[in-house]
């Protein structure tokens, strides 16, 4: 297994996010580990360890998944393990945070992100994303999934301003004109953003991870490619991200492959994932 490294002496404001953002990573392993809940890296994150043996050189934010079951004791537990400066954000326990997924965030740092059609101004954060079981019949999984992404659309439209990355690339050219559409029509605001996810999440709860062949991450950025073959996270193997060790799909070529093609190559400039950040503030 061969990777490719970058630079880790660069001092740049990216760098120093990253770094920053490499503690709450630990913070978020070792809370796991200690209550012997399943986690892993997903999106970027993996593609991180594989290519880079840490950080996507441009990328700014950190991707993990869980199994459904594990994700919800960890929400229970987090509240405890937490130093001061330190937040755990679900809409569950915070009102008003209006994401599906969850973030472990950093209060110390504050991001001013332009990537939506607002402003807004967030901390330092981790993403972490619920793994939910899928019928194992393909129709089945289609007809469950297209069902609840029409309760997603219109999640996304309660909270659009908020939520919705206008710049994101590689979006499918009909997601980028119903995007283009909904910026100019503002018709989410009598929507219950909360209500929505509560939908949502009991359809997704409908069928057991662990019974299930096939998983989903329903709010992951890639669609149908969030339907996958739960054989392809096997025995979970720790590897390299930057100074630490992270857990990971045992079969991590197939996994990113699955999400990204070719994944060993670097994207052009145009198509890298990244926020659109006009300054970052470290309070201490």
């Amino acid at each position: 297994m061969e990777f490719n490294t970058y630079n880790k002496e660069d001092n740049s404001e990216l760098r120093k996010l990253q770094l920053t953002i490499l503690d709450l990573i630990k913070m978020f392993a070792e809370i796991c580990e200690k209550h012997h809940l399943r986690y892993f890296m997903v999106g970027g994150t993996m593609l991180g360890a594989a290519r880079h043996q840490g950080f996507i050189p441009w990328d700014d934010d950190v991707d993990m998944g869980m199994p459904r079951p594990d994700y919800e004791k960890f929400i229970k537990i987090v509240n405890d393990e937490l130093p001061e400066g330190f937040k755990f954000l679900n809409y569950k326990t915070d009102s008003s945070y209006r994401r599906y997924f969850s973030r472990l965030v950093n209060t110390n740092v504050e991001i001013y992100n332009n990537s939506n059609s607002v402003e807004i101004i967030e901390n330092a954060w981790l993403d972490i994303f619920p793994y939910d079981g899928m019928p194992k019949n393909k129709i089945a999984q289609k007809i469950h999934f297209w069902y609840l992404t029409g309760w997603r659309l219109l999640y996304h439209m309660s909270c659009f301003d908020e939520l919705v990355n206008l710049n994101r690339p590689g979006r499918p050219k009909y997601q980028q004109v119903i995007i283009n559409c909904l910026a100019k029509v503002k018709v989410g605001r009598k929507l219950n953003t909360y209500k929505l996810m509560s939908k949502i999440e009991r359809g997704l709860c409908k069928y057991n991870y662990d019974q299930a062949e096939t998983v989903v991450s329903f709010f992951g950025a890639y669609m149908t490619r969030e339907i996958i073959d739960k054989k392809i996270f096997g025995k979970l193997q720790y590897y390299t991200f930057e100074d630490t060790k992270l857990l990971g799909a045992e079969h991590y070529d197939e996994f990113l492959s699955h999400y990204y093609g070719e994944w060993k190559l670097p994207p052009s400039d145009a198509n890298k994932d990244k926020h659109s950040i006009r300054k970052i503030v470290y309070k201490n």
